[in-house]
C-alpha cells in the first residue's frame, strides 16, 4: 500500500497553533477563506507561517462565498469583508460584474498563498439540474486557462456518482466524507476523490477501531488515498491516523 497523502483543514488562524513541525502534512487547506479571504499581504505572511510550520505541504485555500454561495445561504453574514452591490448578483457562479470582482480577490490570495489549486464548495441551492452544470463547466474551464486545479466540495442533492463523472469530465477532483453518519468509512473508488474525515459526530476523536478501518479500506482499493483532518481535532486526528499507517 502507498502511504496516503494527509491534509489539515484550517477553519480558522487559531488552528494552526495545534500544529507541530513533525506532523505529516502534505496538504493544508484554507477553509477560513471562504468567509474571509485575506488581503495579498496578509496572504504572504499567513502561506510564510504556514510553510515554515509544515515546509513541503501544498497550500489548498477555499474559494471566497462571494463566487459560490448566494444571499440565502448562510455564510455572508459571518464574514468580515464583503464588496458592495445587490447581494443577488454574487454566488452561485454567476457570471455578473459582482462575481468576477470577487474572483479577482481570490486569484490574488491564492498567487499570494502561491497556490496551484483552490476548493470550491457550492451549496446546496447549487442544485443538480443543467443550469448550475453549465455554469460549473465554464467555471472549471476559465480556471484551467489560468493554470488553476479545482477541487469540488458539493453540498445538497449531488450524488457521489453524479459528482464523479462531472469531475472526470471536467477535470476536477472531489471531496467525499471519509465515513458516513454510522462510522462506517467511505465504499467506492478514490479516483478524483479527497477524503475528509470531520472533527464531529462519531469521528469527533478518531479512535483505533477507526483508524485501522479507513486504513483498510486505503490497503483495499490499493489507490493513491488523499485523506483531509478538519475540526478542533484535526491535527490530533490526523496523528492518530498517521501512527496507524505507521504500524500497518
Amino acid at each position: 500500500m502507498a502511504a496516503p497523502r494527509l491534509g489539515i483543514i484550517i477553519a480558522d488562524e487559531k488552528a494552526i497553533r495545534a500544529g507541530r513541525p513533525d506532523d505529516p502534512v502534505d496538504l493544508v487547506v484554507l477553509r477560513s477563506t471562504l468567509i474571509n479571504p485575506p488581503r495579498a499581504a496578509g496572504a504572504k505572511k499567513l502561506g510564510a507561517q504556514l510553510r515554515e510550520l509544515h515546509p513541503e505541504a501544498a497550500l489548498v485555500p477555499y474559494i471566497w462565498h462571494l463566487v459560490s454561495h448566494g444571499p440565502s445561504d448562510g455564510l455572508r453574514e459571518h464574514g468580515t469583508r464583503t464588496l458592495p452591490g445587490d447581494p443577488r448578483a454574487f454566488g452561485l457562479l454567476q457570471d455578473t460584474a459582482g462575481v468576477r470582482q470577487a474572483w479577482e480577490i481570490v486569484l490574488q490570495c491564492a498567487l499570494a498563498l502561491e497556490a496551484k489549486e483552490l476548493v470550491l464548495r457550492t451549496p446546496a441551492s447549487f442544485t443538480p439540474g443543467a443550469l448550475y452544470r453549465q455554469r460549473l463547466k465554464e467555471f472549471a474551464a476559465a480556471r484551467a486557462a489560468e493554470g488553476l486545479g479545482l477541487v469540488w466540495e458539493a453540498e445538497g442533492l449531488w450524488e457521489a456518482k453524479s459528482t464523479l463523472a462531472l469531475a472526470r469530465e471536467l477535470d476536477l477532483t472531489t471531496i467525499v466524507p471519509a465515513f458516513d453518519g454510522t462510522g462506517r468509512p467511505f465504499k467506492g473508488t478514490f479516483d478524483r476523490r479527497w477524503l475528509r474525515v470531520d472533527g464531529a459526530g462519531p469521528t469527533t476523536r478518531l479512535r483505533p477501531a477507526l483508524a485501522e478501518a479507513l486504513l483498510f479500506a486505503v490497503d483495499e482499493r490499493d489507490e493513491p488515498a488523499t485523506i483531509l483532518f478538519g475540526g478542533p481535532r484535526g491535527y490530533a486526528n490526523l496523528r492518530a491516523f498517521a501512527k496507524s499507517v505507521e504500524e500497518f
